[in-house]
């Protein structure tokens, strides 16, 4: 837990935390997060959608272009979730959520990734095989696990209490 304390005090961290700007603190990065899923889980939700029969009209190779999008979103969920983590590592890394939801993700990724697979093939515009299908309804239920379980460390932490810093007073407000 050292490390865990080390990285919440660090300055960049507790300057998050207690600022107060909401183009700087911890509600800018959490808006900054929720962009980044609705990039990744909402695109994610169109290609399997898409997938699983919904716009038909659409040719699943223009989907192609949307992994791109869908892998931005992902570095910024990346760096806004690592940023919002250090704001609180002693009490994030405590709850059991936090690892729900990567275990989620990494799955998701798999999963889009077999899903990338089959949408640059040239077969990707014929039927879509049902091994494709059942991924893609397993990739959402995974996105929703992700959001879902994301959305619970939030009322988990504050449910455990969170350890509250000398460097990391805001804390002690939010519980």
């Amino acid at each position: 837990m050292a490390i865990l304390q080390w990285i919440q005090n660090l300055p960049f961290s507790a300057s998050i935390a207690e600022s107060e700007s909401l183009w700087w603190g911890y509600a800018w990065w959490l808006f900054i997060h929720a962009v980044g899923m609705g990039l990744t889980a909402g695109l994610g939700f169109i290609i399997c959608l898409r997938l699983l029969g919904v716009g038909q009209q659409i040719p699943v190779s223009s989907f192609r272009i949307l992994f791109r999008v869908f892998w931005i979103g992902f570095y910024i969920n990346l760096l806004s979730g690592t940023i919002l983590f250090m704001t609180d590592a002693t009490g994030i890394a405590r709850v059991w959520e936090l690892y729900a939801k990567l275990f989620c993700l990494a799955l998701a990724l798999v999963a889009m990734s077999r899903l990338r697979r089959f949408i640059d093939g040239d077969d990707s515009d014929g039927a879509v095989p049902p091994s494709v299908r059942k991924t893609a309804v397993a990739c959402i239920v995974l996105w929703l696990a992700v959001i879902t379980s994301g959305r619970l460390i939030a009322y988990a932490v504050e449910a455990n209490g969170s350890v509250v810093s000398v460097a990391n007073p805001i804390h002690a407000d939010a519980l």
